[in-house]
């Protein structure tokens, strides 16, 4: 069942690759971007984080914080995405725990449509220009989507990928920051 903006965000705890315990709970006051991304060698999804991790120093300076999950092990992600020593977490998810809780979603159709749109191509090029040559994939079918959980612990926005490119747009992500930073008053944090 899909979440939808205005529902708290779904309770849960997590180890990332590298041991930290996290829950949502834990960045309670600050808002939060949950990326829901496919197996941990997708290059697409290895492409998305590369470009979030490109952003990052911005977006966390608007007191954003950032948690991956890839339903692969731990030991995948860590040789896939974890090499690459991005500035945020990363979670395995092989049990996909918290994707079901989530309500992310496996479409074989959105899946084969994902190859019909010209952007597919321009975003593989992108990908194997960046060395993300894929590897070993199961639940191939799997879409991203991305949750733009607000400092009150409410889900903002809730993206559903229409296909294995689709994520939540920049533009979207920093202009959700810039409403929360207007609406904060001096002298909060």
């Amino acid at each position: 069942m899909r979440l939808s903006p205005g529902q708290p965000a779904v309770a849960f705890t997590a180890t990332t690759i590298d041991g930290e315990t996290v829950s949502p709970a834990r960045f309670a006051g600050k808002p939060i971007l949950l990326m829901f991304l496919r197996y941990a060698s997708c290059p697409m999804c290895n492409l998305r984080v590369h470009d979030v991790a490109r952003r990052y120093a911005g977006l966390h300076d608007q007191g954003l914080e950032v948690i991956a999950f890839f339903h692969s092990s731990a030991k995948s992600v860590r040789s896939h995405a974890g090499g690459r020593r991005y500035p945020f977490r990363l979670i395995a998810d092989p049990t996909l725990n918290v994707y079901r809780r989530y309500g992310i979603e496996t479409s074989w159709w959105r899946l084969l449509l994902s190859a019909a749109r010209p952007r597919f191509y321009l975003h593989w090029v992108r990908s194997m220009r960046h060395g993300f040559w894929g590897g070993a994939a199961w639940q191939m079918g799997k879409m991203p989507a991305d949750f733009l959980i607000g400092p009150d612990g409410r889900i903002a926005i809730a993206h559903y990928g229409a296909d294995i490119g689709d994520h939540l747009a920049f533009a979207t992500i920093e202009a959700f920051l810039q409403r929360l930073e207007a609406t904060t008053e001096p002298g909060q944090a």
